[in-house]
C-alpha cells in the first residue's frame, strides 16, 4: 500500500520543474468555515462568485481534513507540517515552541518577503495579545494579534504593545492591509498569511450580507427536527460571514490581477477548522464528523496548476508546509510529518495519498483518533476501541454507524490496522 512516505519521492521531480523565479504565496485562512459550504461542494444557499472563481481557475480539493479540528493544534499543524502532539501543541490557547521549525522561517531563510495579518493563536492564551518579534516564527511584516474573537471593534498590534484600533467590520480592515502589503515595492517573492476570524462566532455579518432568510435554508438530513429552527438561523448569519469573505477574497484576488502578479502568486484558501452547527444536534468543533473535521482547500498558481481540476483524494493540513516549500522549490524541514504533494498538485505525480490520520481532544475522557481512508472513516477512543465506523461514500451524512456490523468487520480490522501504522509513524503515544 503506498504510504505518506512514498510521496516524498515526488520533491525533487517538483523542485527540478520549479521555475527560476520563485513563486509567491498568499495564504487565506477563514476561521471555522467547514468543508461543505461552497457552492462547489454542493451548497445551494451560499453565495461566494469569488470562491467560485478561485476553485475553477485551479484545484478544488473536496476532500480536505484538519489534524485537529481546533484552532492553535491546527495552526500549529499548518506552519510546522507536523501534527499537533508532535508541534506541541495538542491544546488551544498554548505557545507553539520556539524550537519548532515553521514554514515561514524556511521562507524567509530563502529570500521571500514575509507578512502575517490577523488572528495568530500561537502565543498562549494572551486576548487580544501583542507577540513580540522573536516570537513571530519568521514573518517581518506584522499586523496581528494573538486572538480575540470579535467580528467588530478589535485591534492588531505592529512592532509596539500600543493596540491599534480596527474600524468597522473586521475583515475588510483586515484585508486593507493585506493589500498594503501587497502594494509594496520588492523583488523578492511575498509570503503572505492572511487570518480571518469569520466565520468563526460571533455570527454578526455586516448589513451588506445579512441576507439570508432562515426559512429558505436548506438544512442536511442529519439535522435533527429539534434542531432545525436554531440551525436555521445559525447557518443564515453563518452564511453571510461567508459570503463577507468572499467579497474579501476578490478584493485580493483582484489586486493580485491589476499588479501583475497572478501568474506566479500561489493563492490557497481553507480553514483551520470546521463547525457543526446543529448536524447531529451538537453545535461543536473537536470532532471527528465531517462537519467539524473537514475543510475547503482551494488552489491555484496558473503556472504550474491546470485549472478546473476537482479532486477526490484526500489531503490533510499537516502536507501544508511541505508542499508549500515543494511548490517554491526549497528543501523539506527535517522532522516533518506530512507530505510534499507537490508533485501531485502539478500532474508530475499522479499518484495520491490513500488515507489520513485526525486526533482530537487529546488528554481528555474522550480522546480520539480518526483514520479516512478511500471513502471509509473509523474513529477510535484513548483505548483504541472502535467508536465509529462510516462509509462515506454511501453515506456521506455520517447517519448509520457500522461500527457493531458484523458486514463490515473486516474493514474494520483493516482501517485499525492502519490507524496504529499511523500513530507510529507520528509517535503517538497512544500506539505505545
Amino acid at each position: 500500500m503506498l504510504t505518506r512516505r512514498g510521496f516524498l519521492s515526488s520533491a525533487v521531480a517538483a523542485a527540478a520543474q520549479t521555475p527560476h523565479k520563485r513563486p509567491n504565496l498568499l495564504f487565506l485562512v477563514a476561521d471555522e468555515w467547514r468543508g461543505q459550504a461552497l457552492p462547489s461542494a454542493g451548497n445551494p444557499d451560499l453565495r461566494t462568485p469569488h470562491l467560485s472563481r478561485l476553485a475553477s481557475q485551479g484545484i478544488d480539493f473536496r476532500r480536505a481534513y484538519t489534524s485537529y479540528a481546533v484552532c492553535c493544534p491546527s495552526r500549529a499543524a499548518m506552519l510546522t507540517g507536523k501534527f499537533p502532539h508532535a508541534a506541541g501543541v495538542p491544546h488551544n490557547h498554548m505557545q507553539l515552541p520556539l524550537g519548532e521549525k515553521t514554514v515561514s522561517a524556511e521562507l524567509k531563510r530563502a529570500g521571500y518577503r514575509t507578512g502575517y495579518v490577523g488572528k495568530w493563536h500561537l502565543d498562549g492564551s494572551a486576548n487580544p495579545g501583542f507577540v513580540p518579534a522573536d516570537r513571530r516564527r519568521g514573518f517581518d511584516y506584522w499586523a496581528a494579534y494573538n486572538v480575540q474573537h470579535k467580528q467588530y471593534g478589535s485591534v492588531y498590534f505592529r512592532d509596539t504593545a500600543e493596540p491599534v484600533p480596527i474600524p468597522g467590520f473586521e475583515p475588510d480592515s483586515l484585508t486593507n492591509l493585506a493589500i498594503d502589503f501587497l502594494r509594496q515595492e520588492s523583488k523578492e517573492p511575498f509570503f503572505l498569511y492572511l487570518s480571518w476570524v469569520a466565520p468563526h462566532p460571533p455570527l454578526t455579518p455586516p448589513a451588506r450580507n445579512a441576507t439570508y432568510d432562515p426559512g429558505r435554508i436548506h438544512l442536511p438530513p442529519n439535522v435533527p427536527a429539534s434542531s432545525e429552527a436554531e440551525t436555521r438561523k445559525q447557518l443564515a448569519a453563518y452564511y453571510g460571514l461567508c459570503e463577507a469573505i468572499d467579497g474579501n477574497v476578490g478584493r485580493l484576488l483582484a489586486e493580485l490581477d491589476a499588479r501583475g502578479l497572478t501568474e506566479d502568486t500561489i493563492v490557497v484558501f481553507t480553514s483551520d477548522h470546521g463547525g457543526t452547527f446543529g448536524s447531529h444536534g451538537v453545535d461543536e468543533i473537536d470532532l471527528p464528523l465531517e462537519e467539524a473535521s473537514r475543510i475547503p482547500l482551494l488552489i491555484r498558481y496558473p503556472r504550474r496548476i491546470k485549472p478546473r481540476v476537482e479532486r477526490t483524494g484526500l489531503i490533510s493540513n499537516v502536507d501544508f508546509a511541505p508542499t508549500w516549500l515543494g511548490l517554491c522549490g526549497l528543501p523539506q524541514m527535517p522532522g516533518t510529518q506530512g507530505a510534499n504533494l507537490a508533485g501531485w498538485l502539478t500532474g508530475q505525480d499522479r499518484t495520491r495519498d490513500l488515507a489520513i490520520f485526525s486526533e482530537g481532544r487529546i488528554g481528555a475522557r474522550d480522546e480520539w483518533r480518526m483514520v479516512v481512508r478511500g471513502w471509509e472513516k473509523l474513529v477510535v477512543d484513548s483505548h483504541l476501541k472502535p467508536t465509529q465506523l462510516f462509509d462515506l461514500r454511501q453515506d456521506p451524512y455520517e447517519m448509520n454507524n457500522r461500527v457493531s456490523d458484523r458486514a463490515f468487520g473486516h474493514r474494520r480490522e483493516a482501517l485499525l490496522v492502519e490507524l496504529r501504522r499511523a500513530m507510529e509513524r507520528n509517535h503517538d503515544r497512544l500506539s505505545a
